[in-house]
């Protein structure tokens, strides 16, 4: 099921039970849940998981996938999502955020662009 993408900028998820044993190590397993409406299920990461493989098979791989992009122990987390056509040539589609166990979309650059014009000219 596609979700609208503006619907997700106004959404947030988080999963109480993992909050205080987040970090590095396992939080692309935490964003990865399937309960997480950001995870899109039908992703290389997903493939990979189903057949137990290593995670750096990702870079053989065409499509969609995610990857740990910034870390901030223990609060912060960046995840990349982006379409993968080769080894080299990779493209961003959006990226996600991790505060304190919540996960939020980060809005794009048009849409900050776009609420401010709004707001100035009110």
């Amino acid at each position: 099921e596609m979700v609208d993408a503006k619907q997700l900028l106004q959404k947030s998820w988080f999963d109480s039970a993992w909050t205080p044993i987040l970090n590095q190590n396992n939080v692309m397993d935490y964003f990865c849940q399937r309960s997480n409406p950001f995870y899109e299920r039908t992703c290389n990461n997903e493939i990979i998981r189903m057949q137990r493989g290593d995670p750096a098979q990702l870079v053989n791989m065409t499509g969609t996938e995610y990857n740990l992009l910034h870390v901030q122990d223990p609060i912060l987390y960046v995840i990349r999502k982006a379409n993968r056509q080769s080894a080299d040539k990779v493209t961003p589609l959006a990226d996600y955020y991790i505060l304190g166990g919540v996960v939020y979309q980060c809005p794009d650059l048009a849409t900050v662009i776009n609420a401010r014009l709004v707001r100035s000219s009110v």
